[in-house]
């Protein structure tokens, strides 16, 4: 039998461009490359942070306190954890669509082999036939710069043509983008970035990157509170003792006995669409998964989705176990996935996924320690404060919370718990 791998397989696009103005203006492709595109918004966000750490791409960073919390997690010492070598399952997360993304025709998560080669090369194979795994395998679509998926008609492409000010072929181009797994990941890297995908993989335009740190951007999200009061009366809460720099306003750490840590490292678990759709409603500031979420949300069944129950799936591809953290503060609920392959328990004891009692040091951009005079120490010196310009506070951490400290884990900055827990200790 051929050794094909999943690393070798190649889908190709082609994506029309303004060449006068250096611009994508939208890629035209078949159902294996959206079938990818849809796969993006299940995948859980410790399963993102893992996969994008193979991205040579540096010139941007993206999800940068989702990837402290991710090599926290790793470098954790497991004598803290509640259950012993539970570490795979924490760092390894899924979704309800894990099977579906294995029939994929680019395998992007590759973390557990099979339990055979014969194994191996049937799902290799049945995920290589011409058979779409979320479309339908005889459409074709448009996909904008933006990442906005609809079936392609030529009323379509003459709308998106004309509404970039192009009357006529005479500044078009057609480019062919052969896309192995590294590519798509560096695409999925750019997406997570810039609202002009195409355009930066084409042209390299650096200066399409968005700039995610808008001021107050963080706490301007009133709307999605305003959307889920009801799931906040029966959240739980804990409350946080927090370290304040006085001079600044900054908040330099956190110092917890396990229920705040608990919850942080159950944000890895979390799929992407989840985030973006059900928990921050709209309001993410990741245009393009919101673009594909909506698309998938306008999208018929039976004509273009396969079925009502992917539709369903994709849009809401919540918690891929049957256990959630005791100090989940989010109204979610985990399903247990049915693997013939692997065996997979409960890490939590208790439900809580570390041991009592401890005591644990998170920094301003979500990175963990265990709590030590030397971490508090170090942490103060290396952000060159002194310790006369330090005071404790104690606040509530709750849905509200929650949800501002998962907006802002979104964005590449390092001042996660100060943009998201400040406002409790104003006014």
């Amino acid at each position: 039998m051929t050794d094909f791998t999943a690393k070798a397989a190649k889908i190709s696009i082609k994506v029309i461009v303004d060449k006068v103005n250096k611009r994508a203006v939208y890629a035209e492709t078949d159902y294996a490359f959206v079938d990818i595109l849809f796969s993006f918004i299940t995948l859980p966000m410790g399963t993102i942070v893992k996969l994008l750490e193979k991205v040579d791409d540096k010139k941007f960073e993206v999800l940068r306190s989702f990837s402290n919390l991710y090599q926290s997690l790793k470098n954790f010492p497991e004598r803290y954890l509640s259950i012993k070598n539970c570490k795979p399952m924490l760092l390894n997360p899924r979704s309800l669509s894990y099977d579906h993304c294995r029939n994929l025709q680019l395998l992007l998560d590759e973390t557990e082999p099979y339990t055979s080669q014969e194994e191996y090369c049937r799902r290799f194979y049945r995920g290589s036939w011409d058979t779409g795994v979320f479309v339908s395998d005889i459409a074709t679509f448009i996909v904008t710069d933006d990442l906005c998926v609809m079936p392609y008609t030529s009323a379509t492409s003459i709308r998106l043509l004309t509404d970039c000010g192009i009357t006529n072929k005479s500044c078009l181009e057609e480019i062919k983008l052969d896309m192995g797994r590294e590519q798509i990941l560096c695409f999925l890297n750019a997406a997570l970035s810039f609202d002009s995908v195409f355009t930066y993989l084409v042209f390299n335009r650096a200066s399409l990157i968005r700039d995610l740190v808008v001021p107050g951007q963080i706490l301007s999200f009133h709307q999605i509170i305003n959307l889920i009061k009801k799931g906040e009366s029966s959240s739980s809460k804990f409350l946080l003792e927090v370290a304040l720099q006085k001079s600044t306003g900054k908040l330099l750490f956190a110092e917890d006995k396990g229920d705040f840590v608990d919850f942080l490292f159950g944000l890895l678990s979390i799929p992407l669409g989840t985030v973006v759709g059900e928990l921050l409603k709209g309001f993410s500031s990741l245009n393009c998964m919101e673009n594909i979420i909506k698309s998938i949300s306008d999208m018929s069944v039976g004509t273009y989705l396969k079925s009502q129950d992917i539709k369903d799936m994709l849009l809401k591809p919540h918690i891929g176990q049957h256990y959630t953290s005791k100090n989940q503060v989010f109204p979610l609920e985990g399903t247990s996935l049915h693997d013939s392959h692997t065996e997979h328990g409960d890490p939590r004891k208790d439900g809580l996924l570390l041991k009592r009692p401890g005591l644990f040091i998170v920094t301003d951009d979500l990175t963990i320690t265990p709590s030590s005079s030397n971490s508090t120490i170090s942490t103060l010196s290396s952000y060159n404060v002194s310790f006369d310009d330090v005071e404790k506070h104690e606040i509530s951490i709750g849905l509200k919370e929650g949800l501002r400290m998962l907006k802002a884990s979104l964005r590449s900055c390092s001042t996660t718990l100060t943009d998201s827990l400040k406002h409790q200790l104003e006014g």
